[in-house]
C-alpha cells in the first residue's frame, strides 16, 4: 500500500525539496500533518510509512497544473445551486487533481494507493468556500467523480490551529469544539494564528510542530473534535 499526501503548506503537510510540485518520500520534508497519518497508519497496520518513505507528496500548485490538463463541469448535478457549487468548487477540483494523480501511481506502482487531502475549510483567502460539511462532501465526489474510491478528506474546521490550540492550551483537550466555531481570518483581532502564537510564545516553524507531535505535546489520540475524527474515522476504515 502507498500514501499519497497533498498540503497547503509547509506547516500541515510539509514540502518537497527544491520546491519542486511533487516527490517521493525521500525528498519530502514531513510537516505535522503528515506525521499525524502516518502514525495513524502505523497504530493500525504496525508499520510508519515516514520510516518506509513509501509515499508522495502533491504541492498545492502541483494539483492546479494537474487540473489544468482537464476540463471539469463548472458544476456537477449532485451539488444543487450555483452558489454552492462556486463555492465547494475548490475541494472538488483538488480532489479530483489527486485523484488523477493518485490512479497514475497505482498503475505505475501495481498498488493501491491511499491518498490523503488536507485543505483549510476557512481563512482569509477562502471566505467564500461554504460550509465545512459541504466541503467536505464536495471533496468525496470529486474522489468520487473520478472513480478513486481510497480518497480522504482532512479539513480541519476552520483551519489546522484548532486541532494545535487545543492540543496546547491551559486545559488541553477539553471543551475544544468551540474552537471550531472561530473565524479562520488571520487578520481578525482574536486569530487563531495569533492566538497560537501566543501560547506558544511565536508562531511555531514547521521543524518545533514536527517536533511536538514527535514527543507527544500534540497527541492526536486525544483530539476529540468533529472535523478531525470525521478525517481519522475516514482514513481507519480503509485501512
Amino acid at each position: 500500500m502507498y500514501f499519497l499526501l497533498s498540503g497547503e503548506g509547509p506547516t500541515d503537510m510539509g514540502l518537497c525539496a527544491d520546491n519542486m510540485k511533487a516527490c517521493e518520500g525521500r525528498c519530502h520534508q514531513r510537516g505535522p500533518m503528515a506525521i499525524i497519518v502516518s502514525q495513524i497508519v502505523e497504530q493500525r497496520l504496525g508499520f510508519s510509512f515516514m520510516d518506509t518513505r513509501h509515499y508522495g507528496y502533491v504541492s498545492k500548485s502541483g494539483l492546479v497544473q494537474k487540473a489544468s490538463r482537464f476540463k471539469y463541469q463548472k458544476k456537477s448535478p449532485r451539488l444543487p445551486g450555483r452558489k454552492k457549487a462556486k463555492e465547494t468548487g475548490y475541494f472538488y477540483r483538488n480532489a479530483q487533481a489527486l485523484a488523477l494523480c493518485a490512479q497514475e501511481k497505482e498503475t505505475e506502482l501495481r498498488d493501491e494507493v491511499i491518498a490523503v487531502l488536507f485543505r483549510d475549510s476557512d481563512g482569509t483567502a477562502s471566505a467564500d468556500r461554504g460550509h465545512w460539511e459541504d466541503k467536505r462532501k464536495s471533496m468525496m465526489q470529486g474522489f468520487d467523480d473520478e472513480g478513486f474510491t481510497r480518497g480522504v478528506p482532512m479539513i480541519p474546521k476552520p483551519k489546522s490551529e484548532v486541532w494545535i490550540i487545543c492540543s496546547v492550551k491551559k486545559n488541553p483537550y477539553q471543551g475544544c469544539e468551540a474552537l471550531e466555531n472561530r473565524s479562520g481570518n488571520d487578520n481578525s483581532p482574536n486569530s487563531l494564528k495569533g492566538e497560537l502564537a501566543g501560547i506558544l510564545g511565536g508562531l511555531p516553524s514547521r521543524e518545533k510542530l514536527c517536533e511536538m507531535v514527535d514527543d507527544g505535546t500534540i497527541d492526536r489520540q486525544r483530539i476529540n473534535m468533529p472535523s478531525f475524527l470525521a478525517f481519522s474515522d475516514a482514513l481507519l476504515e480503509l485501512l
